[in-house]
């Protein structure tokens, strides 16, 4: 134990230790700290040589101990609590916009137990996407002055990297982590002088309250409740300590440029005022049923976003989420919340609950929201004209989903569930097998097959023993259009199999000897893979870019495909008969 104190305590040392213009008013605040830490790094010296000593004098020293850390700020960014006198003013003045002022930016990375890994793996891209750029150099994009003027060197804001964990400081998992970081900091100089400060901060939830469970999202009220705890308890801590901004960046948002920083921080020049900066969704998922999604949802700006302390829009907004926090509006995530309550003081579009299967607690109902529009209504009515709630371009936003290089190129941050490359067609030969029963069905499917970008180096079509032919024979006579069809696909000669002529990729027609859910093993597949669908579907216009992974050449692991699939605890799944009694069979079989 007080091993680990006298490494939580150097940490405090570093602290105090400012390369702040402004550092010389706190000289003498530093030099108590430190030489505090000195007597208590002494206790702890004396405790450990001593044997025997009594309960009580344990417990007293402990005490006195935590006593001067409190007092002093142990463990703080002692020059920036404006809470004694001689702070205040100085502290004043940097949320003023005089000159040379050079306001204090908080890049925080919060993670929860179940993000250590993602989080540590995460800055191995930071040493081939450094953090800053070269003020000397141009920075290696084509066309960066969308994101606005770069800062000189002496007016650039101070940045310092903070690591928020979710949990409290017991937990030697999360110790060992905030730990690591640390050393990962030091060794890289801060990232190249990037970063002035390292900051750890523990939002000190209890582990049965850090809850984010996506499979009961539709039944269970607390499935978002540590990320949007969190959240609260790192905007209080950064605009507490007085840093202007908070650059939210969890641990799958990926870096992709040089100069990532640079950039995020000239957007913030560039688009102040603002209480929110950040991203819509930019991925594919919603194109099906983008109507069909509230506003709220489709304007929202994700999570992992730069935030304004200094706003009152953000202040109202948090303050908001905290009167929240134990009411059933705590289930909906934190910036989709911040972005209902814009629209509907914005717009007048009341807020809709999206978990309809969700039992209120206090009701035993469906959940029905509370209106608070004449509130939103009123903070509209005031910061409506500044459009504080801006897009940004430093980062593009695909949340779960995942996404290919050509669809981020460029973009400095990217959060996204995973990076993959599209399918190389001389590595990646792939056949689609179509599932038919009715011969208008499966034409409507190949007669667009040469308008679309597709990957297939063939077509399958597995068809009902003779099926095709009678039914066109029967109206060939009456239909011209059906005869023509008759045609295409069988020639003159009325052979029920073969190839179908006429189209660019090759088509092969096969009658099945098995029942049609035997296609999936029987099809004559000459390819490395196939994808099969049935006469039900379409094929999209533009399907040229399927997802593999990278592979590695120089280890013999081979590019594999990417594929799509919904976890079988899902409603999607469980509310389905047909799903459940497929994932059985699937278990028995595995």
């Amino acid at each position: 134990p007080s091993q680990q104190a006298r490494s939580r305590l150097s940490v405090a040392k570093g602290y105090s230790d400012s390369n702040d213009d402004d550092s010389t008013a706190y000289s003498s605040v530093a030099s108590s700290v430190a030489s505090s830490v000195s007597a208590i790094d002494l206790i702890l010296d004396k405790l450990e040589k001593r044997r025997g000593f009594k309960f009580f004098q344990a417990a007293i020293s402990i005490w006195a101990i935590v006593a001067v850390a409190k007092n002093l700020g142990v463990g703080k960014h002692v020059y920036l609590d404006p809470a004694d006198e001689v702070e205040k003013e100085a502290h004043a003045a940097r949320l003023s916009n005089e000159a040379g002022y050079r306001p204090r930016v908080a890049l925080v990375r919060p993670f929860a137990r179940s993000d250590v890994e993602t989080l540590l793996k995460s800055f191995e891209l930071w040493d081939s996407a450094r953090p800053c750029g070269n003020y000397k150099t141009e920075w290696n994009l084509e066309d960066y002055t969308v994101y606005g003027d770069r800062y000189a060197e002496d007016e650039r804001p101070i940045v310092d990297l903070v690591i928020s964990f979710s949990g409290k400081s017991g937990d030697i998992e999360g110790y060992d982590t905030l730990s690591t970081i640390q050393e990962l900091f030091d060794a890289r100089n801060g990232w190249g002088g990037c970063f002035s400060e390292f900051v750890s901060f523990e939002a000190g939830i209890n582990p049965e309250d850090d809850i984010y469970d996506h499979q009961p999202i539709q039944t269970n009220p607390h499935w978002v409740n540590g990320p949007n705890e969190q959240f609260r308890k790192n905007y209080r801590f950064i605009k507490n300590k007085g840093y202007a901004s908070m650059i939210m960046m969890e641990s799958d948002v990926q870096p992709q440029v040089d100069g990532w920083l640079d950039l995020a921080l000239s957007e913030v020049k560039r688009n102040q005022p603002f209480a929110v900066l950040g991203s819509k969704y930019s991925g594919n998922s919603w194109d099906n049923f983008r109507e069909e999604i509230p506003t709220a949802l489709l304007d929202h700006i994700n999570g992992n976003a730069i935030y304004n302390t200094t706003h009152p829009l953000l202040e109202k907004m948090v303050n908001e989420l905290e009167k929240e926090k134990n009411t059933i509006f705590n289930a909906i995530p934190f910036d989709y919340r911040m972005s209902q309550m814009w629209t509907e003081g914005s717009k007048g579009i009341p807020s809709d609950f999206p978990f309809k299967s969700m039992i209120d607690p206090a009701t035993g109902n469906p959940v029905v929201l509370d209106s608070k529009m004449n509130t939103f209504r009123q903070w509209y009515e005031e910061y409506g004209s500044e459009q504080p709630i801006k897009q940004a371009h430093f980062i593009e936003n695909f949340g779960a989903t995942n996404f290919l290089p050509q669809q981020v190129e460029g973009v400095p941050l990217v959060h996204g569930k995973g990076l993959y490359i599209p399918n190389d067609p001389n590595l990646h030969k792939i056949t689609l097998v179509i599932t038919d029963w009715q011969m208008d069905r499966a034409n409507q499917l190949l007669e667009v097959l040469d308008n679309n970008d597709h990957p297939f180096t063939e077509v399958v079509v597995m068809r009902t023993w003779k099926g095709w032919a009678e039914l066109i024979k029967q109206n060939s006579e009456n239909t011209g259009y059906m005869s023509k069809i008759y045609s295409i696909l069988f020639g003159d000669d009325g052979d029920n199999s073969g190839e179908l002529h006429g189209l660019s990729t090759k088509v092969r027609i096969v009658d099945r000897v098995a029942p049609e859910y035997m296609d999936l093993c029987e099809a004559p597949v000459e390819t490395e893979y196939f994808m099969i669908t049935n006469s039900y579907h379409r094929v999209a216009p533009d399907i040229s870019h399927l997802m593999f992974t990278s592979g590695d050449v120089s280890s013999g692991i081979p590019s594999k495909p990417v594929i799509p699939y919904t976890p079988s605890e899902m409603d999607l799944c469980q509310e389905h008969v047909g799903c459940l009694e497929t994932v059985k069979l699937g278990r028995e079989i595995y």
